[in-house]
């Protein structure tokens, strides 16, 4: 359940860096699931009503943060090896085919099927937590940039998004 979570937490964030419009963010590209910091911030100012002032605000922070975090999704990257990157990118193609998520038992077996250490799975894991903390002040920041109006937008996709999901991972 715990590496369920975390691998969860870690997807979200590394590919989308900021989750603070939800849908707003939808987009595809080579930046991930939710396109460049560009795109991104394109689709919040159009779902959110953002005044230049407001989306100069958050591309400014949205820059300021991008070291770290590409620092911190560096670190990850380099914790497997390419092999075991390749198989873990097939892994998740063959689930997302199946539509099913596999049980926290298959997913270990998987990892160890790769050969992916005890070791590597607890770098992985404190690196997920330290990007956690860090698209969490992200989020601060940028909600206080927010209008009280805007913020509710923000939680009513938010919402929404949580909707339209079934179990975790799975489209209705």
């Amino acid at each position: 359940m715990k590496l369920k979570k975390t691998s969860l937490i870690l997807a979200s964030i590394a590919f989308c860096g900021m989750l603070v419009a939800g849908p707003a963010m939808a987009g595809k590209g080579h930046h991930g699931k939710c396109g460049n910091p560009d795109q991104r911030l394109e689709r919040m100012t159009e779902k959110l009503g953002l005044s230049d002032a407001q989306a100069d605000q958050i591309r400014t922070i949205m820059a300021s943060n991008k070291p770290t975090m590409d620092q911190l999704k560096e670190q990850m990257k380099s914790t497997l090896t390419d092999e075991q990157r390749a198989a873990m990118k097939e892994q998740r193609k063959s689930h997302k085919k199946d539509g099913e998520r596999p049980s926290k038992e298959d997913r270990a077996a998987q990892m160890q099927a790769i050969g992916v250490s005890q070791g590597q799975m607890q770098q992985m894991k404190s690196l997920r937590e330290q990007m956690k903390t860090e698209h969490q002040a992200i989020q601060a920041e940028i909600a206080s940039v927010l209008t009280p109006e805007q913020k509710a937008k923000v939680e009513e996709m938010k919402k929404n998004k949580k909707g339209q999901k079934g179990r975790r991972g799975q489209r209705k």
